[in-house]
């Protein structure tokens, strides 16, 4: 009895090409093709990278793009001199080629420069929109009297062209103490307007309290930030009833817990005295 041995047949005819050239020819046809891809979009990029080279070089020096218009919108304090000297630096500077940061930073140190808003406009203007500050006092400061702002920043003297507008003048401040006082105005012209149109004058009084001068009363009113609106209420509806006028009192102080100290420059008057009736006594002796 024989023993069956098992017989396998090779699997190279399945697995080996027919035509190895024919397979060769396909591998090289498909590299070259993904060569000439690589190569036309080289080719191309390079084409696109010349172009804009030369559009660029183009902008930068053509004179069609010189500024010719330069509009400043916004300026009512700033003067005509100060604006006529930044138009001279940059009209017929190329639009392209110009320096914005240094343009704005320029025009932000004019004094009553706030906030710069630049802007091109092909092919050749230049639009600058400012916005300047807004004063909410006048300060003392190396003897000159300067307009501040409601950040607290002295930023220009005083000027017959602008004037003060009946903003209250800060005397008597320290730099650590001028913040504080812009802060207490602030606060009074958004909230108490009529109050702060009667302040013509503010000194900083330690630790936290403030001395106004009262434009009506023509004194000095003493008081802490704590309900200064409702208390100078309170000293306006004493003065309406006392009729007090300018000059009578020297001043009233705010800064107690439930009642208004007032110094009077006149004297006060007294309560009327009540006239009780006369009765007849009978004499009995």
């Amino acid at each position: 009895m024989s023993s069956l041995q098992p017989q396998f047949e090779s699997t190279d005819r399945f697995l080996r090409p027919s035509d190895v050239d024919s397979v060769r020819r396909n591998y090289r046809s498909v590299q070259l093709r993904r060569l000439l891809v690589v190569l036309r979009n080289g080719i191309l990029l390079l084409v696109a990278i010349a172009a804009l080279t030369v559009l660029y070089r183009r902008t930068q020096s053509d004179r069609r793009f010189a500024v010719r218009q330069l509009d400043i919108i916004g300026a009512q304090h700033t003067t005509a001199a100060d604006l006529a000297e930044v138009k001279r630096h940059y009209m017929g500077a190329n639009l392209f080629n110009l320096d914005i940061a240094r343009l704005r930073t320029e025009i932000a140190s004019l004094q009553w420069v706030s906030r710069v808003e630049i802007e091109k406009k092909l092919p050749d203007t230049l639009r600058v929109r400012i916005v300047e500050r807004v004063p909410i006092a006048l300060a003392q400061s190396d003897d000159a009297i300067r307009y501040v702002d409601d950040h607290g920043a002295a930023f220009a003297g005083l000027s017959p062209s602008v004037g003060d507008a009946d903003l209250p003048m800060i005397s008597g401040a320290q730099p650590r103490d001028l913040s504080r006082c812009v802060a207490i105005l602030r606060q009074l012209r958004g909230n108490d307007p009529d109050l702060y149109a009667r302040i013509s004058e503010l000194r900083p009084l330690a630790p936290r309290g403030f001395a106004f001068f009262d434009r009506e009363l023509h004194a000095f009113v003493y008081a802490d930030e704590q309900d200064l609106s409702s208390k100078w209420r309170d000293l306006r509806a004493i003065a309406n009833a006392e009729h007090f006028v300018r000059g009578d009192i020297a001043y009233a102080d705010l800064r107690f817990s439930g009642r208004i100290v007032i110094k009077p420059l006149r004297p006060m008057p007294s309560a009327p005295m009540v006239q009780r009736p006369l009765v007849p006594v009978p004499i009995t002796n």
